[in-house]
C-alpha cells in the first residue's frame, strides 16, 4: 500500500474515532522516539528506520530527547577507539 493508501486508511479511522490527527510520518517519528526513550540502542533504531547511517538517525531524533546524551557519548567514544 502506497503513502496515499495509508493516508486514506488513517483518515477513515480518524473520522470514526476521537483520536488526534497524526500522519503516517508522525507515527514514524513517534515510534522512533519511543524506541530511543525505552532504551533501544540507536544502531537498532537506525536499522529499523532504514537510515543509511547512525549519524542520520542521531541528527533527526536525538535532539528531541535529552535522555540519550550519555548513550551517544558512549557510542562516540566506542567508535573513536
Amino acid at each position: 500500500m502506497g503513502t496515499f493508501g495509508v493516508n486514506r486508511v488513517m483518515e477513515a479511522i480518524l473520522k470514526k474515532t476521537n483520536l488526534h490527527r497524526i500522519s503516517p510520518h508522525g507515527l514514524r517519528h513517534t515510534h522512533a522516539i519511543m524506541l530511543l526513550e525505552s532504551g533501544i540502542d540507536i544502531k537498532t533504531v537506525s536499522e529499523r528506520l532504514g537510515h543509511p547511517t547512525i549519524n542520520m538517525t542521531a541528527d533527526v531524533y536525538l535532539h528531541i530527547t535529552k535522555k540519550h546524551e550519555e548513550s551517544i557519548l558512549k557510542l562516540e567514544r566506542y567508535l573513536n577507539d
